[in-house]
């Protein structure tokens, strides 16, 4: 069974806000030892099993424990097969860095959209093909061919940032009120794949405010083929009400 573990969220997110469940960092490769721990259980399981099976010289297993010796055996072949397959420690820190490193270009790529909310709100919510074809060229290298374009549109666009002037966009120096960035993963999955969350945080607070949680993005970098699949995208309840519609052209 796949096991997916992800490593961010803010403590800034608001009641309702359906970010991703916020776990500790694990140290190390900490499934390694996790299924090297199961594979001597089940082998002790085993034993045990075994030796109930005898009884007083006999030479022949019961046939009431035949059946449960067969799962344990099987068991213990999936475990090693899971162990096995495992990445060793440098293998494990070079993906992360890999996958970390990946997520950070898909997260300045997305932060480039946002320069296109002005045009947005002119064209009546509706996005440009035309005008989004750049960073959207940016990103595909990014994905799997498995992960459709119209995921890679905007993630999240603040409605707000509709009032910069139209036709001149929004410059480098202005601050947009919200910034995609991408959360350090810290675990491999069973699979061979590395799950990355990106978090919209809010820019503009008061004195003393803990920057809020607008939107949020995750997908699994895959190890193999060097690319982020399985994407889901998503807002909170306060992103919800600030968001800037978007219309499919």
């Amino acid at each position: 069974m796949r096991k997916t573990r992800f490593v961010a969220t803010s403590a800034s997110s608001q009641g309702g806000a359906d970010t991703p469940e916020q776990t500790e960092p694990a140290g190390g490769l900490r499934k390694r030892t996790l299924v090297a721990g199961m594979s001597m259980g089940v082998g002790a399981l085993l034993c045990f099993v075994l030796s109930a099976g005898f009884s007083s010289g006999q030479n022949a297993v019961s046939d009431t424990a035949a059946p449960e010796i067969s799962t344990l055996q099987e068991q213990i072949r999936i475990t090693e097969a899971k162990t096995a397959a495992l990445p060793k420690a440098d293998d494990a820190k070079r993906g992360l860095t890999a996958a970390l490193t990946a997520a950070g270009q898909v997260a300045k790529l997305q932060n480039d959209y946002r320069c296109l909310t002005p045009s947005v709100a002119a064209d009546g919510g509706t996005l440009v093909t035309a005008t989004s074809q750049s960073t959207l060229r940016n990103l595909i290298p990014y994905f799997a061919p498995s992960v459709h374009q119209a995921d890679l549109g905007p993630w999240y666009l603040l409605a707000s940032d509709k009032d910069v002037a139209a036709g001149a966009g929004i410059p480098m120096s202005f601050n947009s009120g919200f910034e995609w960035v991408a959360q350090v993963p810290y675990l491999v999955n069973d699979d061979g794949t590395i799950t990355v969350t990106w978090l919209a945080r809010e820019t503009r607070t008061g004195a003393g405010e803990r920057p809020a949680v607008l939107a949020w993005a995750r997908a699994d970098y895959d190890l193999v083929r060097k690319a982020f699949v399985n994407i889901q995208t998503g807002t909170t309840a306060p992103g919800e009400a600030l968001k800037q519609e978007v219309k499919t052209p």
